[in-house]
C-alpha cells in the first residue's frame, strides 16, 4: 500500500484564527444542542428561549434579528414554542398591530435548567483553562475547544451517553459515528440508532 503524502502547499486548519474560533463555537454548540435535546427542545428553540430570558417581551421581528434568523423562521420556532407552552404572545402595550412573545413559567423552568448545566460547563473550562492561559489567541481557542470536546471529537462514549438523554421528537436522534451507535445498541438505549 502506497503511503499517503501531503502536498507541500498544505497549511493545517488549526493554524488559522477563523478554524479555531470556529471549532470552539461548535463545542459550545454541540454541548448546548445536548442540553436542549434533554429538554425536549431544539437548538434554535432554545436560543429563542435564551433571548427570552433577558425578560424583556420581543416582537417577532426583535427575535428574529437576536436569534440571527429571519422572520419566518422566528415565527416559526415562536409557534412551536408556544404549541409546548414554554412562551406566549400577547398585546404590545403601544402598538396594537405588533404582537409580543415571552417566557411562561414553564419557559422560565427549562431556562433555568439548561442555564445551570452550561454554568457548569463554563466553569469546567474556565478551571481547565487557568486564570492566565498561555498562548496566542489561536493557541488559546484551540485549547478550549479540546477542553470542551467531549462527545464530538473522536468520544464516542462521551456521545453516545449525550445522545442517549435527548427526549425531543422534533430531530432524529443523528449518531454520527458507528462506534457511538454500536456502544448504544449494546447497553439497550439504541431505540432508533443505525
Amino acid at each position: 500500500m502506497d503511503e499517503i503524502t501531503r502536498d507541500p502547499r498544505g497549511e493545517l486548519a488549526t493554524g488559522r484564527l477563523g478554524y479555531s474560533a470556529y471549532r470552539l463555537a461548535r463545542a459550545f454548540t454541540r454541548f448546548t444542542e445536548n442540553v436542549a435535546l434533554a429538554e425536549g427542545i431544539t437548538l434554535s428553540q432554545f436560543t429563542v428561549i435564551q433571548v427570552l430570558g433577558e425578560g424583556l417581551p420581543l416582537s417577532n421581528a426583535a427575535l428574529a434579528r437576536r436569534t440571527f434568523v429571519s422572520a419566518q423562521a422566528a415565527h416559526t420556532v415562536s409557534n412551536e414554542l408556544i404549541e409546548q407552552g414554554l412562551i406566549v404572545r400577547g398585546d404590545h402595550p403601544h402598538n396594537k398591530r405588533i404582537r409580543l412573545v415571552q417566557l411562561t413559567e414553564q419557559g422560565w423552568a427549562v431556562l433555568a435548567r439548561c442555564t445551570e448545566q452550561l454554568r457548569e460547563q463554563e466553569e469546567r473550562l474556565i478551571t481547565a483553562m487557568g486564570d492566565n492561559p498561555d498562548g496566542t489567541l489561536r493557541e488559546i481557542l484551540q485549547s478550549a475547544a479540546e477542553i470542551l470536546a467531549g462527545g464530538y471529537f473522536d468520544d464516542d462514549e462521551a456521545e453516545a451517553e449525550a445522545i442517549s438523554r435527548r427526549t425531543s421528537t422534533v430531530r432524529p436522534r443523528h449518531i454520527p459515528s458507528r462506534l457511538a451507535a454500536a456502544r448504544l445498541r449494546s447497553s439497550g438505549r439504541g431505540g432508533d440508532a443505525r
